[in-house]
């Protein structure tokens, strides 16, 4: 595991993420973790927050509605919670900065961006998604700069989303997109329209 010592907190990866999704491997990212106390920072926390999510034995709380919107906005559908498991099969998921929060609404700071960005590029050359869909503006505008522009993609309103490429040391491309974050005031069918433009 010496090639994952920078990271902290391990990906979600779905059972069927080497299928795809239109043939893409796609991957999610989102920003931090909040964790209460040390003992919840364990290199399994995202697997297990994506597990816990999709067993529906589980009651249903507050947080849980970012993740079914997300699946919405992918899926074009209204998803619910228990359909959504098949989805999440198909992508890899991974939380960017890898330290926890010390607050639920705590913004990383620059350095603990910095700190996670040789994590990220562990995880996209060991993963080697086609696709990236980062979870908020600021966390799209935190990412690193060593790689270009890509495409702007047309938004249903007419405006342009820009799209970062990554390339890998094999010379694969790794495209991302930065979507509104799926929490609060999220339009997954307007964000529908550009994730499926984006996945062609």
């Amino acid at each position: 595991m010496g090639m994952m010592k920078q990271i902290q907190f391990l990906p979600w990866v779905g059972r069927d993420y080497v299928r795809g999704i239109n043939g893409k491997h796609v991957m999610v990212l989102g920003e931090s973790h909040y964790c209460a106390n040390n003992e919840e920072a364990v290199p399994g926390i995202t697997q297990d927050v994506i597990s816990g999510y999709i067993d529906s034995s589980n009651d249903f709380e507050g947080w849980m509605n970012t993740y079914t919107k997300f699946i919405r906005a992918l899926s074009g559908k209204e998803i619910s919670r228990e359909a959504s498991e098949e989805w999440w099969e198909h992508i890899l998921f991974y939380n960017y900065v890898q330290v926890p929060m010390t607050g639920p609404r705590t913004a990383p700071s620059e350095q603990e961006f910095r700190d996670s960005d040789d994590a990220f590029f562990k995880i996209l050359e060991t993963y080697v998604p086609d696709k990236v869909i980062a979870w908020g503006q600021r966390l799209y505008g935190e990412l690193p700069d060593r790689g270009h522009r890509g495409k702007d993609i047309i938004a249903p309103d007419g405006q342009q989303i820009e799209t970062w490429v990554y390339l890998l040391k094999n010379g694969h491309s790794v495209e991302v997109l930065g979507i509104c974050h799926p929490s609060a005031g999220f339009a997954w069918d307007y964000w529908h329209e550009v994730i499926a433009s984006f996945l062609k």
